[in-house]
This record gives C-alpha cells, sequence and structure tokens, in this order.
C-alpha cells in the first residue's frame, strides 16, 4: 500500500514547488565562487553581470576546455586559502585541540604559510592541492589538506609533549597500506577483468554472463534497486541468487551459488569463483568510495568483473600494480548513437513529445515540470526523482516505459542516471546547474555525460538517442560536455574499518566522538591514490547522539547509518531508535513512522510520506 500511496501522489497535479522562484532566480556569485563550485576544475564557467539572462531562465555561458584556466584556478584558490589559513578560526579551532594555541600557533602558522608560498615544503603546493580538492566540501577540503601538512611541519618544532600526542595519534590513523588490511585476499592470485565504456554500452552484460555460470559468486551494486534487479534476473534464469542489503535479507536457499548486495553490504568472508562490482568509477566517491576499495581490495574471489566508466581504468592498474594482479582490460562502445540536437527548445513546454525525458536537479520543480507538460500538450507524466523508495521509482520507470501505459513523458532528477533501464528518446535538461545546499553550481562533466546517454536505449523503439535543453544559453555548455575528453579518476576512497578506528579512539577515552572524527582527519596519512572519505554526515550523527551511552563499536555502527541529517522528523526518529537500543527497550516502529490511510494530495503530505519512508528504512537497516 505505501509504494502504490507514493505512485499514487507521484502522478498528482496538486503538488507545487515551495521554492521555485529560488531555484529559478538565484545567480552564482561572481568571482570565483562558480568555480569553486564546480565539480570542474578544468572547465570554468564565467558569470558576470552581462552573462546572466532572465529570471525565469537563468543562463551559463559554454565553459573553456582549456588547460591554462585549471592552472590558473589552482594557483589562485591554493594561494588564497594559504593567504587565509592563519586567521581561520576553523584552523585555530583545530590546532588548539591537540595543543597548538596562542603564541606558539601564531608563530608556527606564520612560518608554515612563508615556506609553502617559497614552495619549500614537499608536496604542499597548488598542484597537490587540485587533486585534494573535493567539491562536496569546496574550498574546506583545501583547508583540510593545507592543515594536515601544518601539522607535519609543525611537529618537529613542537613541545615534546604536544609533538609526541601528534605522532603517537598519526600511527595509529595510518591508512597507507589498505591492501594489508585484508592478508587472505593477498595470499590469493586474483583476475582483475575491467569492462568499461558510456552509458548503453553493454559493458556489464558480459560480467553478468560470467556470473551467472559460476559455482560460487557475488553482485555488488551501488542502489538496493540494482541489487534486486541482478537478484530478480539469476533467479528468473534458473540460478539461485540470495539478496542482502542494509535494509533486508532475501534467502531462496543457504545453498544459493549467488548472492547480489549493495556494495557495502559485500560479504569479504567468503571464497568465491565470480565477483561483479559495478558502477567501479564510484570508487572516487567523496562519500560512499571506500566501499568500492573495500570490495576491491578485500573481495576473496578468484575472478574480480569491475564495470564502469573509462575514467577509471588508470586508477585501477595503479592499485592492482601495488597488489601484483594483471588487469584485463575490455572496452565497449555505446550500442546506440546519441547527439546533442542543434537547438534548443526554447522553453516552449509544448514541444515536449512522447518519449521525452526531461531533466529537474530541484525536486518540488519536477512536479511544476510536469503539471506544464500535461497542461500544454495533453500527454501525461511519470516522475522520477531520489526521495521516491526505489521501489517507487522502479513502478514510474516500467509505467513510462510501457507502449499500452498512457504515459508518455518522464519527469526525473539525476537520480535518472542509474539504476533504471528506461525507454528514452530524448533528454532534455530544463537547467544545467543545481543546488548543493550552499549555492548553486553546474553538474560536472561525467554526470551530464551518464545523464545524456539515457537517451536511446538498444533493442527498442528508440534506437538512436537526442541531447537538448529548455534555454538555448544551456546548448553550448551540454554539448561541450559531451564532446570533452575524459578525465580520469585519481583517486580512491577509504574509510577506517572499526578496529583501526577504536585503537585510535582509547587514546582519547574522554573525547567526544564527532572530535574523534575530526582528529583522525586532520591526522590520517594516506598514499598518493587514496584519500579519506567524507565524515561530514557521520559528525552531525555523532553529536546528535553524544548523550546516549554506547560503547564504542556500537557508536560507530550506530554513526554510520544512512539517516537524512537535514529531515529532523528522521533525526528524531534515529535518536528514539538509539536510545532504545541503549536502554535495551522494545523499538514500536508504528510509533515513529506512521502513514495516512489515504494517499496524501499536496507537497506537505508527499513529504512527510517519503520521510515515514526513510524512517522504514533506517530501521530495517538498524535492526
Amino acid at each position: 500500500m505505501f509504494v502504490r500511496a507514493l505512485c499514487v501522489v507521484a502522478r498528482s497535479n496538486t503538488c507545487r514547488n515551495s521554492w521555485r522562484a529560488l531555484y529559478l532566480t538565484r545567480p552564482l556569485t561572481t568571482g570565483t565562487t562558480p568555480c569553486l563550485r564546480s565539480n570542474r576544475p578544468d572547465i570554468i564557467a564565467k558569470n558576470t553581470p552581462k552573462n546572466r539572462r532572465s529570471k525565469s531562465t537563468p543562463q551559463a555561458t559554454a565553459p573553456t576546455q582549456k588547460r591554462p584556466n585549471s592552472t590558473t584556478w589552482a594557483e589562485r584558490i591554493f594561494k588564497s586559502r594559504l593567504k587565509m589559513f592563519a586567521t581561520s578560526a576553523e584552523v585555530r579551532r583545530r590546532s588548539a585541540n591537540v595543543g597548538i594555541y596562542g603564541k606558539l600557533f601564531n608563530e608556527l602558522s606564520r612560518t608554515f604559510v612563508q615556506r609553502a608560498q617559497e614552495n619549500k615544503i614537499p608536496e604542499c603546493n597548488w598542484r597537490m592541492a587540485k587533486d585534494a580538492y573535493n567539491p562536496e566540501e569546496g574550498v574546506i577540503s583545501i583547508d583540510k589538506y593545507l592543515l594536515r601538512y601544518f601539522f607535519t611541519f609543525a611537529e618537529t618544532r613542537l613541545p615534546q609533549k604536544v609533538a609526541e600526542n601528534i605522532q603517537s595519534l598519526r600511527e595509529l590513523s595510518d591508512l597507507r597500506y589498505p591492501s594489508e588490511w585484508f592478508p587472505e585476499a593477498r595470499q590469493m592470485q586474483r583476475k582483475i577483468i575491467l569492462h568499461v565504456g558510456p552509458t548503453n554500452s553493454g559493458k556489464t552484460y558480459n560480467a553478468l554472463q560470467r556470473l551467472a555460470g559460476a559455482e560460487s559468486g557475488i553482485y555488488c551494486g551501488p542502489l538496493r534497486l540494482l541489487a534486486h534487479e541482478i537478484y530478480n534476473r539469476m533467479n528468473a534464469q534458473g540460478v539461485g541468487c540470495n539478496l542482502i542489503t542494509g535494509e533486508e535479507k532475501r534467502e531462496v536457499s543457504p545453498d544459493a551459488p549467488l548472492t547480489s548486495s549493495t556494495i557495502e553490504m559485500a560479504n569479504l568472508g567468503k571464497p568465491l569463483e565470480v565477483a561483479v562490482i559495478d558502477e567501479i568509477q564510484m570508487i572516487a566517491d567523496p562519500l560512499r568510495g571506500w566501499a568500492w576499495t573495500q570490495a576491491l581490495l578485500g573481495l576473496k574471489a578468484k575472478e574480480i568483473h569491475l564495470c564502469g566508466e573509462a575514467a577509471v581504468v588508470p586508477l585501477i592498474q595503479n592499485i592492482c600494480k601495488i597488489l601484483k594482479e594483471k588487469v584485463v582490460v575490455h572496452e565497449y562502445k555505446r550500442l546506440t548513437p546519441v547527439e546533442v540536437m542543434q537547438g534548443s527548445l526554447m522553453n516552449d513546454w509544448s514541444r515536449i513529445r512522447k518519449g521525452d525525458c526531461v531533466v529537474s536537479f530541484a525536486r518540488n520543480y519536477i512536479f511544476e515540470i510536469k503539471d506544464k507538460i500535461e497542461q500544454n500538450t495533453g500527454l501525461k507524466c511519470a516522475v522520477v526523482y531520489g526521495g521516491l523508495p526505489p521501489e517507487t521509482r522502479a513502478l514510474q520507470a516500467q509505467t513510462f516505459n510501457d507502449p499500452n501505459s498512457d504515459v508518455d513523458v518522464l519527469v526525473a532528477s539525476d537520480a535518472v542516471g542509474m539504476g533504471l533501464n528506461l525507454n528514452i528518446k530524448r533528454v532534455i535538461f530544463s537547467t544545467i546547474r543545481k543546488f548543493d545546499g550552499e549555492d548553486f553550481r553546474y553538474i560536472s562533466i561525467p554526470q551530464l555525460k551518464q545523464i545524456g546517454g539515457r537517451a536511446g536505449r538498444f533493442g527498442t523503439t528508440y534506437a538512436s538517442g537526442e541531447i537538448t535543453t529548455m534555454a538555448p544559453g544551456d546548448l553550448e555548455y551540454v554539448q561541450q560536455s559531451m564532446d570533452a575528453p575524459i578525465t580520469y579518476l585519481q583517486r580512491a576512497g577509504l574509510q577506517p574499518t572499526v578496529d583501526i578506528f577504536e585503537l585510535f579512539a582509547l587514546q582519547m577515552p574522554n573525547e567526544k566522538f564527532s572530535n574523534l572524527l575530526e582528529k583522525f582527519e586532520d591526522f590520517s596519512s594516506l598514499k598518493g591514490m587514496y584519500f579519506l572519505c567524507n565524515f561530514k554526515d557521520q559528525k552531525i550523527i555523532a553529536d546528535t547522539i553524544e548523550h546516549i551511552e554506547l560503547n564504542l563499536r556500537d557508536r560507530y555502527q550506530f554513526v554510520n547509518a544512512p539517516v537524512s541529517v537535514r529531515n529532523p522528523r528522521v533525526v528524531d526518529a534515529f535518536k528514539l531508535m538509539t536510545e532504545m537500543y541503549s536502554n535495551m527497550d522494545t523499538c514500536h516502529l508504528i510509533e515513529m513512522a506512521s502513514l495516512p490511510k489515504k494517499p496524501p494530495t499536496t507537497a506537505e503530505g508527499l513529504k512527510a510520506l517519503e520521510g515515514s519512508h526513510k524512517i522504514i528504512m533506517l530501521y530495517m537497516w538498524l535492526r
């Protein structure tokens, strides 16, 4: 009933966009901010007042792909953050936490900045800072980079007690050799097969065929939706396959040869013949990349198939070179042609036609687009966005794909880029900018390529695909992005195991858990091809439950729970679940996630229903 209710609401015409004005009118700040919020240091989009268009249709001038712009950007930001380093309140606070404050901080920071400006600190320069830049954090990632080098620089110049403390923390947060975390996998001679290609190239097909024929194996995917799809596909073929995700476990047989799981739930302890790791390019994701790295390093499979984008090839080869494992690369070409159209739709909603997918990056604006299309064309729309449960998204996609249904158009967020099989003729970007919680930024080239690549699908009515935009000023950016060369990934994400973090935390038994995470960020040592994944949400969650009595291992588990930290209702439910666990009380889900008797017909009602779903999924993850 719950999934059906969300499907009904998704097709309702009554949900409106409560912040459309913000989404449509807020301009990028002039100066360097567009570059900082961009996911493309190599492509800098200019935004001066004369380049701005009307408020109803924000425009972006076409980015330039000249390499000098990247250099200018990186040098400028590095010098700017370095200049402000000593006066940063955050830097001062984090330095004081380890005993560097007052006159000592002033002297050390002044010397550090001067030496760095003179290029006298090894590896502390704009080139390395550029690699450390994380678009999710913006310039904060550069500050963290500088702070880590500051502590290294200061270590030999500190009073002995402070220096010994820092040295101890650095040794306990040493992540330079993650391959050694998995000694059983290192004793094997695994074969790594890398399948790479664009969207709709069939790169995953051969890997799944090999998995289906294996005596034992596992599929590891980024989404619960994908794990379900492989689970259903294998069982439909007569190949026994169990399902394991963070929220549920389905066992068709204890002796089933295969398991389909989300990447975080991959069983690293079981010897296998074949493993398939899907969307391997997410190994560089700032939040979840650690799970792909962990699977690659730790799976005890004789044969590991990695499927994803070509941008990941050099990184995987470098990692496997350290592991002394050979990599075989299979490159795939797109099975159907796709091209960027010569013109936009000129903001004319009446030009939408059957088979179109209109992409928006604001959840609520999706419903307004849906209304406009239905009012101007008479065509009915399905909707897909991240807040919908995976089952609801799958049902909406199924309705859109069905030639006998009355749904002709799909309106979707960037959730359309992964996990759904869709019969799309034309992808239309309603905008090329996305609000990231602080500012609007241009969507990244890989993201645009992945979404645009959804147009045209082999074996369907739409054997070729087209890409365009609603606004004419956005089209050139889309064209240049689709034509842009591959930007190869440089580093893979890491997260400490609970054993590593426990040893680190034992040195500071009275420290807040969020401070422990922060100090681990500051002192962790990593090799050049690895980075530490972002602890931002974990620190928020840690502070939320700091007052609740938990042992360290339980707290580490709870802090890594999939909590929607920007949804107060979900956070309150999470606190209550944690308290009940601590007190060994019975947790009654119905008291936290009430469901309406009828499908809601307002935007507020839909949000409440989505919140209830998040609480239910959180409960299932924790139980």
